[in-house]
């Protein structure tokens, strides 16, 4: 499939039943691959220890990629909450 024309395959109005799941398939994946992520970091942060300054800044650096992959999480779970709601549209219709 060559997507030289990407618009057509994003257009939301266009939406059915199945589409709507299909991408609610990939925002639950997603999600959980951004929840593992801030995980990860927090995990690094932790077992980083204090005691150097390249260590200050390997924590400190963690901990803001852990800031922006939960700024990612917030947006999944709008964007799930979305298209739930566009699905109990089409559900309706």
């Amino acid at each position: 499939l060559i997507l030289s024309n990407p618009e057509v395959y994003m257009e939301s109005n266009k939406e059915t039943l199945g589409t709507v799941e299909g991408r609610l398939d990939v925002l639950r994946k997603c999600i959980v691959s951004e929840e593992n992520s801030v995980n990860y970091y927090q995990t690094l942060t932790d077992k980083t220890p204090e005691d150097t300054d390249v260590n200050k800044g390997m924590r400190r650096m963690y901990h803001d990629l852990m800031q922006e992959e939960k700024k990612h999480v917030t947006r999944f779970r709008e964007l799930i909450s979305q298209w739930e709601q566009k699905l109990k549209d089409l559900e309706n219709n």
